[in-house]
């Protein structure tokens, strides 16, 4: 007897294919939202203490406002601002994020070598295990947060990290409000995922 003519089984096989692309869509579309409500709903806590602070550039100067804030407060006392761009003075620095001028001299020091996310991490591991530091603030945008503790995290794995997420122009609570938010956020949200199966 012959057997059943190969024919018969295509239709069924694309029937199949049609299925897995479709559930492999619907995984990485709600692994997309997971990330963003999970982001959203992120706080900065309310009186963090530490030995220092680690601020990563980006954006507007509102990250660097918070840390300022922080200082002032008495919440630590002293932080990094790492990835300056050498090209920005001090002065436009705090043009843009407001502070005490005072605060400046006396409690924040200037990475200027890292210029992603990978050399925040170990810029900033350079800075703070050289000083001992056992404690750290780190401010960064609320949607920025997920990656940057895990390569700070890789980086310094025996100092304890108190995230501060500010929230930025980038709102990940309404991803589709404008194109720019809705970039942002993909983008950062494949470097996280990547970044989160590299370290395992």
């Amino acid at each position: 007897m012959s057997g059943p003519s190969p024919t018969r089984f295509k239709p069924l096989g694309r029937k199949w294919t049609l299925l897995a692309i479709v559930l492999a869509l619907s995984l990485i579309v709600l692994d997309f939202f997971g990330f963003c409500q999970r982001t959203a709903k992120t706080k900065p806590p309310n009186t963090p203490t530490a030995d220092a602070i680690i601020v990563l550039t980006g954006g507007s100067g509102l990250r660097i406002a918070a840390a300022l804030q922080l200082i002032e407060a008495g919440h630590a006392p002293t932080a990094l601002i790492s990835g300056v761009n050498p090209d920005i003075t001090v002065e436009e620095l705090a043009r843009r994020a407001g502070g005490a001028p005072e605060t400046y001299a006396c409690c924040v020091e200037f990475g200027y070598t890292a210029q992603t996310t990978v050399g925040n991490a170990e810029e900033s591991a350079e800075w703070a295990i050289g000083n001992s530091y056992e404690t750290i603030i780190v401010v960064t945008s609320d949607y920025h947060m997920p990656r940057s503790l895990l390569l700070l995290g890789n980086t310094m794995p025996n100092i304890e990290m108190i995230p501060y997420p500010v929230r930025t122009r980038i709102n990940p609570a309404a991803p589709f409000d404008d194109a720019r938010s809705f970039r942002g956020l993909v983008a950062e949200w494949l470097k996280w995922r990547v970044t989160n199966l590299r370290l395992g």
